[in-house]
């Protein structure tokens, strides 16, 4: 699918990003606690950034030109990041950085979402491209010499390349010059409902040509139904539980393992994710989006579970194969979960409070929270504390389901 080709390239910017980011910082001179906060910072800039940006977006239809300019962002902030090393500098760098690495995503996704139209639980099949991309970006990196992970000049020309190819694909991609308009979005109406989706009610899904004001906090609660909300917060503890793996696992390996080998453990996860997210389509279907967002909590838990009990090589492979349902299904159960209750009018702005505040809140939270505990207790307690929030959101669903 040609939309699938900014994915690969996209999430292939995310393999380095994701493995080297914190190692990068480390050689920076920077504490864990500093790291922490540094990749706060860039995960709040990350998360601010396309809230106030994408529904203009939507509106505008501008997708092409933004999805560049973001990308060219990413290349131009790697210099004075490599050059300057003051904490303060370095954060506002990392914040740019943020605004571009995660401005891309919501609207490449809000892309291949109208695109599939009534086949959104297709939407894993797309998106399968960008784990390839990951997996095949990170064990480039774990074989060969592409990268020294002792120079940060290494690791920003591993990130600019693929932010290179990324910008330089989308003008190429066909359906991406189509703007997008307003008018077209309200034309295809509320979608098709899914088989095996969960039953909602007419009022909760909100109205699709009904015009509403987001003017005011309590107008742009209200502009979503409850089931939508409810839906964010459980996919927020979600991804706060997977802040020590995906936002300290580099550290943990190398620094508590005393391995070199995170890039490949990376790959792995990566690689474990790619059926599960092809093959999500057909489990949404038969179990619903709530059922698979349920059971991908309860593995998220105990993947922190498994490194805290086994911290050896062989419990960072099975933890790391863990990722093929705390990911592989998980996002795109939320991704289609949001697809089935936004207004189809607000759906990229719907997709960015998703990519914004279930996972940006959550991450900036956790890398804070997250560096301080292993600074203060290690990296066994911070695996066993973050398993506690996504196990909360499971227990906590029978009492919401009920209230309901």
């Amino acid at each position: 699918m040609v939309l699938g080709i900014p994915l690969f390239l996209i999430f292939g910017v995310y393999g380095v990003v994701n493995a080297y980011l914190p190692v990068m910082l480390s050689g920076l001179g920077y504490s864990v606690t500093e790291i922490g906060v540094l990749q706060g910072m860039f995960e709040a800039a990350g998360m601010a950034f396309p809230i106030l940006v994408n529904a203009r977006v939507d509106r505008r239809g501008n997708y092409v030109t933004v999805i560049t300019l973001l990308a060219l962002l990413m290349i131009v902030v790697l210099p004075p990041l490599v050059a300057f090393r003051s904490f303060w500098v370095t954060g506002l760098l990392l914040a740019l950085l943020a605004v571009g690495f995660k401005g891309t995503v919501p609207l490449v996704d809000t892309l291949v979402s109208r695109s599939l139209g009534g086949n959104a639980t297709d939407y894993g099949k797309v998106r399968v491209l960008g784990s390839i991309g990951f997996v095949c970006v990170t064990l480039l990196l774990q074989f060969t010499s592409v990268v020294d992970s002792t120079s940060a000049s290494s690791i920003a020309v591993a990130i600019a390349v693929p932010c290179a190819l990324f910008a330089a694909s989308v003008p190429l991609v066909p359906r991406l010059f189509a703007r997008i308009s307003l008018a077209r979005a309200r034309r295809s109406g509320a979608g098709t409902p899914v088989a095996g989706a969960d039953p909602q009610p007419k009022a909760d899904r909100g109205d699709s040509s009904t015009a509403v004001s987001i003017g005011s906090p309590r107008a742009f609660v209200a502009a979503f139904p409850k089931s939508y909300w409810a839906g964010i917060a459980l996919v927020f503890l979600g991804f706060f539980g997977m802040t020590p793996s995906q936002r300290f696992f580099s550290l943990y390996v190398r620094d508590y393992l005393g391995l070199e080998s995170y890039a490949g453990l990376w790959a792995l996860s990566a690689a474990a994710e790619v059926p599960f997210m092809f093959l999500s389509g057909r489990f949404i279907r038969k179990y619903g989006t709530k059922g698979i967002l349920v059971f991908s909590l309860a593995a998220i838990g105990a993947r922190n579970l498994v490194y805290a009990a086994i911290p050896t090589f062989g419990g960072a492979v099975i933890g790391q194969l863990f990722h093929s349902v705390c990911f592989g299904l998980f996002h795109p159960a939320a991704v289609v979960f949001i697809g089935e209750r936004a207004p189809k009018r607000l759906l990229a702005l719907a997709l960015t409070m998703y990519s914004s505040v279930s996972v940006g809140i959550a991450s900036v939270l956790g890398n804070v929270a997250g560096g301080f505990v292993i600074d203060r207790f290690g990296y066994r307690v911070l695996f066993v504390v973050f398993a506690a929030f996504p196990l909360a959101g499971v227990l906590a669903l029978p009492a919401f389901s009920k209230r309901r």
